[in-house]
């Protein structure tokens, strides 16, 4: 486990893409399996919030990452596909991950 929480943000954010958004069909898709992940632990979650938000914070500096980085390992076609658009959509779903985990704590799970 610390391993994987010693991972670089752009990395976990890269795994969390392909295993949670690449095949779903929308937001409320990923909030369903979020909290059903909830239900059994929170620490996947919270880690990939983290790893979310340490990427907004610092995104990558070549034009065009974060575009191909929901395009390409989280398989979401946005309808403006720059950086900016992009960043909104991360920004999207580490608010339904915090909503989660809100609901989690609320409903006493771990």
């Amino acid at each position: 486990m610390d391993e994987l929480d010693a991972r670089p943000a752009l990395e976990t954010v890269r795994d969390f893409l392909g295993a949670n958004v690449a095949d779903a069909e929308n937001f409320d898709e990923i909030r369903a399996d979020q909290l059903q992940l909830a239900q059994v632990s929170t620490r996947a979650i919270r880690r990939d919030l983290a790893a979310l938000e340490a990427l907004l914070a610092d995104p990558p500096s070549s034009p065009g990452s974060l575009a191909r980085l929901v395009g390409w390992e989280g398989n979401w076609v946005l309808d403006d596909p720059s950086d900016a658009a992009a960043a909104q959509f991360l920004r999207d779903l580490a608010t339904v991950l915090r909503n989660v985990l809100d609901e989690a704590s609320r409903t006493g799970h771990p």
